[in-house]
């Protein structure tokens, strides 16, 4: 059984230019990895993690869910839309893990938004967010990770409307959510939870609370899944 659920409640605009001063926190560097095995955008900032004894929950929040609410097992995808490693996932890991756990009802997956790669990817996250206002969230997703997925792609209020138009979304109220940056404070608060509880570039995925950073092969997530269902 698949589902899409969402509770969002919406923030007040804040302008975009401030934000990324707030959402990576003091100190930060923006660097790049590339490795055989665990490759990503790698944000670093020793003093962002987890405090010693503090603990964090890493769940749905209030962000966009596929799959069965009674699912035991949670699978939340911190990604950035233009990170290729991301688009990665989405191309060779994704669709098996909703064949398998989300449409059998198994998992619940969620998405949530970790900014590594500038203010461009903010202004892409909230495109996404606002087409959730018309329940075409995923939709739109799979469109920015199909033709973004790069540093060197950037995105307009344009090219993201051009989006919009393709899934059939109300032109004015996706405007006007994405010209307020309705949606920049919680983008924010993503961002600052995946930093807090470890997260150290994009994409990281926490299944039920447990972290696996980089893009992996496929068994290492199903492995995690696995031992988490059978508890």
């Amino acid at each position: 059984m698949e589902m899409e659920t969402r509770q969002r409640s919406r923030s007040l605009g804040i302008p975009i230019a401030i934000v990324l001063a707030s959402i990576i926190i003091a100190g930060a560097i923006l660097i790049r990895v590339d490795s055989d095995k665990k490759d990503a955008n790698v944000i670093g900032d020793k003093n962002a993690s987890v405090a010693e004894n503090e603990s964090i929950i890493i769940d749905e929040d209030d962000d966009f869910v596929l799959g069965s609410p009674s699912a035991t097992v949670t699978f939340v995808n911190f990604g950035d839309f233009r990170c290729r490693f991301c688009r990665m996932f989405q191309e060779q890991i994704k669709p098996t893990i909703m064949e398998k756990y989300v449409k059998t009802g198994k998992i619940k997956y969620v998405y949530r938004d970790f900014i590594t790669m500038g203010e461009n990817s903010i202004l892409a996250a909230g495109g996404a967010n606002c087409a959730g206002e018309q329940d075409k969230y995923w939709d739109f997703a799979e469109s920015l990770h199909g033709e973004g997925g790069g540093a060197g792609f950037t995105h307009t209020k344009k090219s993201l409307s051009n989006i919009a138009i393709s899934i059939g979304l109300d032109m004015d109220s996706f405007r006007q959510c994405l010209d307020l940056g309705e949606y920049v404070e919680e983008i924010q608060k993503d961002t600052a939870d995946a930093i807090r509880a470890g997260a150290k570039g994009t994409p990281v995925v926490f299944i039920n609370n447990r972290i696996i950073s980089g893009l992996n092969p496929l068994e290492e997530y199903e492995k995690m899944i696995e031992e988490e269902l059978a508890k």
